[in-house]
């Protein structure tokens, strides 16, 4: 290996340079005749011919799989009093036990797509157990968890109303995690909520959960999901003048918009776009919005191309 192009063959780096004049490489020897022998043990563990459901599988998409996969193990229980039973002892095992930890939250999923009956009475503490485990250091216990709260918000939906601020809170502060697939769960789980729950009572999870937050993550997720249910509810509901909705709604805005972090920014202000063509906004924003928010405002205002109508003097 004398030359730069024979030490990039060896180390397979690149495309290798061969000599024109190379005589071509020998043919390998021939194989040897396979042995009569019978095979030692340690081969009996090679895998088996696949079988047509094998071969079909093989054929289809990975996340069709998954899904036909999570359809089967989601079919009704047959005796689910015995099995909320099962969960509880499954989720209070070792913490080292991940395996029964998912095995129980499976079996919640289930309960809340057919046997939503069963839950009800015993919801508060259910939801207790899942929080737990959405805190679960195993990454793989903790996306299990945050699904099993998706799956409650979806089919449990109202339901799930006394509940919403506990589990937003502890999915908003998973937003800050390093880890993707944890920050996908936790947005997937809280983009639910925000479709199923009661409008009134996921605001304000949403803004006791991660308005004030120290990290930035945590307040970008919030004001997403907060951008994602002003549509659900509708502009005129939310500048309708009700108490305890228009004017927290108005100063959350006002305050996402001015935030340090740009991600946070970018959301409150699309909310300020979608807002500010609404009738009653400029009388609402006079009664509601913070004084000390108002100078900053102004440009804010000005650069979502408001009307000079809805710059409104301190």
């Amino acid at each position: 290996m004398n030359t730069p192009a024979e030490l990039r063959d060896y180390l397979d780096v690149g495309t290798p340079v061969k000599s024109r004049d190379s005589p071509p490489r020998p043919a390998p020897p021939p194989t040897k005749p396979r042995s009569k022998l019978p095979r030692p043990t340690r081969f009996l563990s090679l895998q088996k011919a696949d079988t047509g459901s094998d071969k079909k599988a093989a054929s289809e998409p990975k996340g069709q799989i998954k899904k036909s996969q999570d359809q089967a193990r989601l079919q009704p229980l047959s005796n689910p009093e015995q099995a909320l039973t099962k969960t509880f002892k499954l989720l209070h095992s070792a913490s080292d036990d991940w395996e029964k930890k998912i095995e129980g939250l499976t079996s919640l999923r289930v309960m809340a797509q057919n046997h939503m009956d069963i839950l009800m009475p015993k919801l508060h503490d259910i939801c207790l157990a899942i929080i737990n485990e959405v805190k679960n250091l195993r990454s793989a216990v903790s996306c299990a968890a945050m699904a099993t709260l998706g799956d409650m918000y979806v089919h449990l939906q109202r339901a799930m109303d006394s509940e919403v601020e506990g589990t937003a809170r502890v999915l908003l502060h998973k937003a800050s995690e390093a880890n993707n697939f944890i920050r996908q769960a936790a947005n997937f789980a809280l983009g639910h909520m925000v479709q199923s729950c009661t409008p009134t009572r996921v605001m304000n999870a949403l803004l006791v959960g991660g308005l004030s937050h120290r990290n930035a993550a945590v307040r970008s997720c919030t004001a997403q999901h907060l951008e994602r249910l002003a549509e659900v509810m509708g502009m005129a509901r939310l500048l309708s003048g009700k108490k305890d909705l228009t004017d927290r709604f108005l100063i959350a805005v006002s305050k996402l918009a001015v935030d340090p972090a740009q991600e946070v920014r970018h959301h409150g202000r699309n909310i300020l776009r979608n807002v500010a063509p609404n009738g009653d906004f400029a009388k609402m924003w006079d009664k509601f919005a913070p004084r000390k928010e108002r100078e900053s405002l102004r440009e804010v205002i000005s650069k979502v191309n408001l009307k000079e109508r809805y710059i409104l003097s301190g």
